[in-house]
């Protein structure tokens, strides 16, 4: 039978904060024989192992007895000779023949003497088949002793998760002879993990190991449960241990005093599992071991929260070489495809059911991943539905002793399902956990490669993890995507992602690491500087940034400078601190300290220097002679404005002039609407540009921008020093190009004005609010009283032919019900204010995200939609936005002819029936001639993105680019000719069409937007959407459009013009509309039309 004995500790102390102890033997398994054992009164049990020496002489209760001074005697319950296995670990030992009875003063000492020469780094293959180091394991001791006979910087090793990581950290206490480490874990779980590691020094004791001498003691080892009060606390505790393990908040919310003797008290820090987010307590813990050799251990060097960690990176074991090597076994990947939610959670755990009942080995286990309690409630009754291997729930919200069941259960085999919400990452060691069930996505990459490691460890009697996950409604960080695809191997995409991940962090560390050490005391990775900088032109062959301080006036002896350069990439950052009086007294004892970051950067090659400082209060002249020169020359107006070029459709919202009174200046500032009359201004002759900022589109990309005639330029921004570093550079390439005339720049401006009336142009189209835009579809919905809720997917939003005169009325529409709207424009004061109300009965609440509905017009009204019209201009409540000139008429010769013979000009629509005599049909017929296309999509109907999708990918050597073309159809009102009326419609759906390129998660959900329509098309028993292609095609290419380049081309088809016959106020529309898409995101327009 098999039998668990307990361990044998060489003492056990019970201090007020936690457990010091040590063991002289762990806990132990033996197959072995039991039989009745009697001494005198005692009545037991021996137990003998398979060689016959007695393994312990085991009673119910203490013997009275006595035994040889060196007999293994046992004190447990639950042994006889019936049963086929005991558990004795709950058990004492009443003497034992390691138990050495130690004081624990001596013992700490006593185990640093015993490591002396006892350490041996020998690699597994070379052992001969002895317990030994893995490769990676061996390769980060080295690591790490080479870089403490050189440095005392923080130190990280990168190893992925299951490669050993902890073993690691066990062979450094020993071969360095640490004589105190603490060692900080994130969570509870991990500290009573990792304490019992260091306890029994794991593989560093197994029997006939290679790498430590048998004569070497296990370590004095104290776990912090409870936060010491006094300094004289901490000594108790940590004075006699050699390792004390504790979490980081635990540590972190000590007292300064008790965290500066924890400090004191220890040689080393090892932090475990570096990549969590870090709190400013445990922040300010940390910096108290600048003394202390501090050791990071992480599978990844960037936190969950997307900052750098700190240190330097001095050993990295790739995951594609512990995959290659066998430490990660391959993962299999698994998808399901439904937008609905409870259907998804049901398909998930069917396939979770199937992996269980295909698993040949009969361990292993699911774990159902879930994001809150109340989600964990529902997908656990999801599982339990299907009566089958026994589903257990683990959540905070479960009583200690209802956790502790769970886990029983899933130990000893009778439950393999398990339901959870974040209880399964560090510190849970369940080689059994083999299938990942995700009903929700973990969102950043370093938790995913945290949490892939606990599926992936290799054991012979297991087999391969599987991952399981809904693919339909991802919501995850753009470096995941490429995981969650149609077909992904995520064994050849993890590795890339982690080396792609670290080959950043790393760079990003090597670029801080160029600056000097002058402020180790402040960390470099966490200053976030605007993105705001004066600019200076420069003469000198080389740049002296060492004399920053000779640039600040006024400096007392009591204020602070702290200065750093990287020589290689001429930048210096420096803190200062002046010492100030407070506005409220005139006490001069009374003061506090101005803090100031600047950041400054040479642009050798154009000779410019920037000067950003936080408080934005000075030309920063002296700064820039000290360190650029003395005849150092301010960017100024007008060559400073050169960096709004190549910003199209630069919508502006404050402008400055200096206005000319006599010999009196005046400045004037205005935002917003009112920047149309301060403009106007600057047309007289008495008045200067001074500031000029606004937004616009720069290479398809949406920006900000900002220049002051000083030399100042700014965005919207805050950077890290190495990004701010890049965005100088990029100004100075427009500020140094002779080509640019900055009045020309500002020519193309628009300009908003607050308006009084709508203005007497005919509407062609309304965009959704951009609140709308930028979430996803499924995230907004519309909610008629006493009516089930319709996707924003379904609902069709125009605006409404009228009079020139009279409001605008704004219509939404799908297939169960139509709400008007009316723009009201109303005077207010000196101005005017607007507002939006229901035309006839009908409430609607709109739901945007996880908030609850709000009334519509309510909504309209704090978030108004953009009306456009035909003459290129557009209005959004009561702001209208002109163009400054009129755009270039459409060119007759870009129109494209389609014969339309047989065709009914006034059939618009195929409809589902295939209406053979519509524009749609000999449209669709056309295209499929092409075979070019992957997908072709009929998308008409209310909510479209457009009548016909076509969709390319395009394959251009390694790369790919996937080419979308948007077909907007519009039915003649007679033969063909020029009626301006029918093109008003069809340009306004045209321009909407750019809603889909607002970024790149709204260009990925247009697939997703085609895949529901098509969902809710076959739902109601109707013909496919589908002319070419299919659901798997379009997924695929959802799925491409995370990571390749999409493309848009938008088409009108109009048979109602006449190629030859093209009027001028059509090809004034046409050409207002050609131009708003190029302006913008660059998307080229094309008409299609009769001959």
């Amino acid at each position: 039978m098999e039998v668990l004995l307990p361990p044998m500790k060489a003492f056990e102390v019970a201090h007020r904060c936690g457990p010091i102890e040590q063991l002289a033997q762990p806990a132990t398994r033996h197959i072995a024989t039991v039989a009745k054992y009697t001494n005198g009164s005692d009545k037991g049990h021996l137990v003998t192992g398979t060689n016959g020496d007695v393994v312990a002489y085991v009673f119910a209760k203490p013997p009275v007895g006595a035994f040889k001074d060196d007999a293994p005697v046992l004190v447990a319950k639950g042994l006889g000779t019936e049963i086929d296995d005991a558990d004795l670990r709950k058990g004492y030992w009443v003497q034992h023949p390691h138990n050495t009875a130690q004081q624990t003063a001596s013992a700490r000492d006593a185990a640093l003497s015993s490591w002396i020469n006892a350490f041996q780094f020998t690699n597994e293959a070379s052992s001969g088949g002895r317990p030994a180091l893995r490769s990676p394991q061996v390769g980060a001791l080295h690591a790490i002793h080479a870089h403490w006979s050189t440095s005392i910087e923080v130190a990280t090793v990168v190893m992925p998760t299951g490669t050993g990581k902890t073993e690691t950290m066990l062979s450094t206490l020993v071969s360095d002879r640490c004589s105190r480490v603490l060692v900080i874990v994130p969570t509870d779980a991990l500290r009573t993990q990792i304490a019992n590691k260091f306890l029994t020094l794991g593989l560093l004791k197994a029997a006939n190991n290679a790498v430590l001498l048998e004569g070497a003691h296990r370590p004095v080892v104290g776990t912090l449960l409870k936060k010491p009060s006094t300094i004289e606390e901490v000594d108790t505790f940590f004075g006699p241990c050699n390792v004390v393990v504790t979490t980081s908040q635990l540590a972190g919310g000590c007292s300064s005093d008790v965290q500066a003797q924890m400090a004191k008290q220890c040689t080393h820090l090892f932090i475990d599992e570096a990549h969590h987010v870090e709190a400013n307590t445990w922040r300010d813990l940390k910096a108290k071991f600048s003394l202390s050799r501090v050791l990071q251990f992480t599978a990844t060097p960037f936190r969950e929260d997307g900052q750098l960690i700190d240190g330097r990176v001095v050993y990295i074991y790739p995951l594609r070489k512990a995959m290659a090597e066998g430490y990660f076994r391959p993962i299999s990947f698994s998808s399901v495809y439904e937008f609905d939610v409870a259907r998804a959670d049901q398909a998930i755990a069917a396939k979770a059911i199937e992996e269980l009942d295909s698993d040949i080995t009969g361990k292993h286990v699911v774990m159902a991943r879930v994001a809150n309690i109340k989600r964990a409630e529902a997908v656990f009754e999801t599982y339990r539905a299907f009566d089958r291997f026994e589903p257990v729930m683990l959540h905070t919200g479960l009583s200690s002793k209802a956790r502790t069941e769970a886990i029983q259960k899933l130990e000893s085999g009778q439950s393999r399902i398990v339901v959870c919400v974040d209880m399964l990452g560090e510190g849970f060691d369940m080689p059994e956990l083999k299938i990942a069930a995700f009903h929700d996505i973990r969102k950043s990459l370093a938790v995913t490669l945290q949490l892939a490691g606990r599926f992936t460890r290799s054991r012979a009697d297991l087999g391969d993890p599987v991952f399981i996950a809904n693919i339909a409604n991802l919501d995850v960080r753009d470096e995941l995507l490429q995981l969650y695809a149609q077909d992904p191997d995520w064994n050849e995409l993890l590795p890339d992602l982690s080396d792609e991940a670290i080959a950043d962090e790393v760079g990003a560390q090597e670029y801080m690491r160029g600056f000097d050490r002058s402020i180790d005391s402040i960390p470099l990775k966490d200053l976030r500087p605007s993105a705001s900088t004066v600019i200076y032109k420069t003469t000198c062959a080389n740049w002296t940034p060492r004399a920053f301080r000779a640039g600040l006036r006024g400096l007392k002896a009591r204020d602070k400078v702290l200065v750093t350069i990287n020589e290689r990439e001429n930048t210096l950052v420096a803190l200062t601190a002046r010492e100030t009086g407070v506005p409220w007294t005139s006490i001069s004892s009374v003061t506090e300290w101005h803090w100031e970051l600047f950041v400054s950067v040479w642009d050798r090659e154009k000779s410019l220097l920037f000067i950003h400082g936080s408080s934005n209060s000075s030309e920063f002249k002296d700064v820039a002679k000290a360190i650029g020169g003395r005849d150092v020359v301010l960017i100024a107006d007008p060559q400073v404005y050169r960096v709004l070029h190549g910003i199209n459709r630069l919508l502006l919202t404050n402008v400055g002039l200096d206005e000319h009174f006599g010999r009196q200046i005046r400045y004037t500032g205005r935002m917003g609407a009112d920047v149309a009359a301060r403009l106007g201004d600057a047309t007289r002759q008495s008045a200067r540009k001074a500031v000029v900022a606004g937004a616009g589109f720069e290479n398809g990309t949406p920006v900000t921008i900002g220049a002051a005639k000083r030399g100042r330029v700014w965005s919207v921004l805050r950077l890290r020093v190495d990004t701010f570093a890049k965005w100088c550079r990029h100004l100075a390439t427009k500020i140094v190009d002779e080509s640019i005339d900055p009045d020309e720049v500002l020519k193309g401006t628009l300009i908003p004005k607050i308006v009084a009336a709508r203005p007497e142009q005919h509407p062609i189209g309304v965009d959704w609010p951009l609140d709308f835009v930028s979430r996803q579809e499924h995230q907004v919905g519309f909610v008629p009283i006493g009516r089930s809720e319709v996707s924003i997917s379904d609902v069709e939003f125009n605006v409404l032919d009228g009079p020139l005169t009279e409001p605008l009325i704004l219509e939404l529409r799908c297939d169960e019900w139509t709400r008007q709207v009316l723009l009201e424009i109303f005077p207010s004061g000196d101005t005017t204010d607007y507002r939006f109300s229901y035309v006839g009965a009908g409430q609607l609440d709109v739901r945007t995200g996880a908030s609850g509905g709000q009334d519509l017009c309510q909504y309209l009204t704090a978030h108004p939609p953009t009306v456009w019209f035909a003459d290129g201009s557009s209005l959004e409540g009561n702001l209208l936005v002109e163009l400054p000139r009129a755009a270039p008429q459409y060119d007759t010769d870009k129109l494209q002819v389609l014969d339309w013979s047989g065709i009914d000009l006034t059939k618009e629509s195929q409809h589902a029936t295939r209406r053979t005599d519509s524009i749609q049909f000999r449209l669709l017929e056309q295209l499929r001639k092409k075979t070019c296309y992957a997908v072709l999509f009929d998308d008409d109907d209310a909510g479209e993105a457009a009548d016909v999708v076509g969709i390319k990918v395009q394959e251009d050597g390694n790369q790919r680019r996937i080419e979308v073309e948007f077909y907007h159809c519009k039915f003649s009102s007679g033969q063909p000719g020029s009626r301006v009326d029918d093109f008003y419609a069809v340009c306004g759906q045209a321009q909407k069409s750019l809603m889909w390129l607002f970024n790149k998660e709204k260009t990925t959900d247009l697939f997703a937007h085609l895949l529901k329509r098509e969902e809710r098309r076959l739902a109601k028993g109707l013909a496919t959407r589908f002319e070419i292609g299919d659901k798997a095609t379009l997924a695929r290419v959802r799925e491409l459009s995370r990571r390749h380049e999409v493309r848009l081309s938008v088409y009108v088809v109009q048979p109602g013009l006449s190629k030859h016959g093209a009027s001028a106020p059509v090809r004034v529309l046409l050409g207002a509309t050609e131009r708003y898409l190029y302006e913008t995101y660059q998307v080229p327009f094309i008409v299609v039309c009769s001959s």
